[in-house]
């Protein structure tokens, strides 16, 4: 949803599609700027994702918040642009609309899954807090997430994860890596 026009927008939201807005796949790629404010304005079901490690480098939400925020002011040269509730609007709700599940998930409910996560606020980065959407958007790294609860079950807990054995699935990583790497040196390609 980058090189969409007016009509295009509209079709979307007349076919009731939920759209991913990549804001770092798309900043890597050089592909554009997807018009992910004027989608959100006109009601169209976007949320915010990442496209993973081969596009975007990136598996972290948060750290689509300050991208998001800054490109779509430039891009809009308007300093109000894309203000950080609406940031915060399309990773919480807005990924839920555009998923179709915003009776499950997305917001904090009665009935719905408890999906959380408590950001450290007293780290350096996040001081002072005058506006906790702005702080989240502008200040929040994925780093400042102490716990995650998902479906009411704690995963993560004082940056400890609970549920998987962490430095098994970085050394299973890195022997992918070197297949990887290998891989494209004997066909020589380089990794950019």
């Amino acid at each position: 949803m980058i090189l969409v026009d007016d009509k295009d927008i509209e079709l979307v939201k007349e076919s009731d599609i939920g759209v991913a807005h990549n804001m770092s796949a798309n900043i890597k790629s050089a592909k554009g700027v997807s018009p992910a404010l004027k989608m959100y304005d006109e009601g169209v079901r976007i949320g915010l994702g990442t496209d993973g490690p081969m596009s975007g480098n990136t598996l972290s939400t948060i750290d689509e918040f300050g991208q998001v925020a800054k490109v779509h002011k430039l891009v809009n040269q308007d300093r109000a642009a894309m203000p950080p509730y609406k940031v915060i609007d399309m990773a919480t709700i807005g990924a839920a609309r555009a998923l179709h599940m915003e009776d499950k998930i997305g917001s904090l409910e009665p009935g719905k899954l408890a999906d959380i996560i408590v950001v450290d606020t007293k780290a350096p980065n996040m001081v002072p807090v005058y506006n906790p959407y702005s702080a989240l958007v502008y200040s929040a790294y994925a780093t400042n997430v102490r716990h995650s609860i998902v479906d009411g079950k704690v995963l993560m807990e004082d940056r400890n994860v609970l549920t998987v054995d962490e430095e098994a699935i970085r050394k299973e990583a890195v022997d992918f890596t070197n297949i990887v790497r290998d891989t494209l040196k004997e066909k020589g390609e380089v990794i950019q």
